[in-house]
């Protein structure tokens, strides 16, 4: 047999039925990831929204075989349950759900590690049952109209073990992740953070900060080079508002890095120094193609 649950049923964790808290992008593809992979509908999907309008698309058109108002009820009728709200929800989501429900294995999709790992960590009964993760993919769109199948073919995505959990608790998220056509890597939470402010977080703020440059006078000259720069800071600012407060320090850090390489950029142009602006622009030439795109 080579079912989903067979893929992802470890013996300590049997999976046959999700909970998906939070019907955004993240949480609405996870549902069709899922329900792509799982041709005998083997595994019973629940999605908790708060908007009337989300729940019904998510019934009618997300692959959801029910859907609730209430979290706590989606939790109780699952084995695993998905957290995919803002982050800065994440932790309280998890030990609540932990509470009413003493059974139940708990991951989420959170883009900070460090500071929900340890608001978790302080919750014995919740740390047990919840491994974090981060599935590196997404769009500046958001909702679960957005969401598709797909979306974590191939990607990165992160778990962050506390060396709180249950025994076999992490090798159930792992095989979890990779039922979703996710390539799972392991790190500290700290490390996480740590890197996902270099190439997400601080990323995106140097996108809103050349979107807020513009002009309203040159908005008709913008050329693909301007749009795909500024693609990300389309995205949603309470969540991006909440990753910030999440992760201040490495972003900060991050950001006093390229400020001060800002600085030495324009003592180059300033000084003419044509020289040193060639291999400024070789150098990061040849970062980004080393990237598969």
């Amino acid at each position: 047999m080579n079912t989903l649950a067979s893929r992802i049923d470890p013996n300590e964790f049997p999976i046959r039925s999700i909970a998906v808290i939070g019907l955004g992008l993240l949480g609405g593809s996870v549902a069709r990831a899922i329900r792509h992979r799982d041709a005998d509908c083997e595994i019973r999907l629940i999605g908790y929204a708060r908007r009337k309008e989300t729940r019904d698309f998510a019934l009618e058109q997300g692959g959801f075989d029910a859907v609730t108002d209430d979290f706590l009820a989606a939790a109780k009728q699952t084995d695993l349950v998905v957290i995919a709200t803002p982050v800065d929800r994440i932790a309280e989501y998890a030990v609540k759900i932990a509470a009413a429900c003493p059974h139940v294995l708990m991951t989420d999709v959170g883009s900070t590690k460090f500071g929900i790992v340890e608001s978790v960590g302080k919750n014995p009964e919740a740390a047990a049952r919840f491994v974090a993760a981060h599935p590196i993919a997404g769009s500046e769109k958001t909702g679960i109209e957005h969401a598709h199948a797909n979306l974590f073919d191939g990607k990165p995505i992160v778990i962050t073990p506390s060396e709180k959990e249950r025994p076999g608790a992490v090798d159930a998220v792992h095989r979890f992740w990779e039922s979703t056509g996710g390539r799972v890597i392991r790190m500290t939470p700290r490390r996480h953070d740590d890197l996902l402010a270099m190439t997400s977080h601080m990323p995106h703020l140097m996108s809103a900060l050349v979107a807020k440059q513009l002009p309203d006078e040159a908005i008709s000259m913008v050329g693909t080079g301007w749009l795909d720069t500024t693609r990300i800071a389309a995205g949603d600012e309470k969540l991006w508002t909440a990753i910030v407060s999440e992760n201040r320090p490495a972003i900060l850090a991050s950001l006093q890095s390229a400020a001060a390489d800002l600085t030495h950029l324009i003592d180059i142009v300033q000084n003419a120094d044509d020289e040193s602006l060639h291999e400024y622009l070789r150098i990061a030439r040849d970062k980004r193609t080393a990237i598969p795109s």
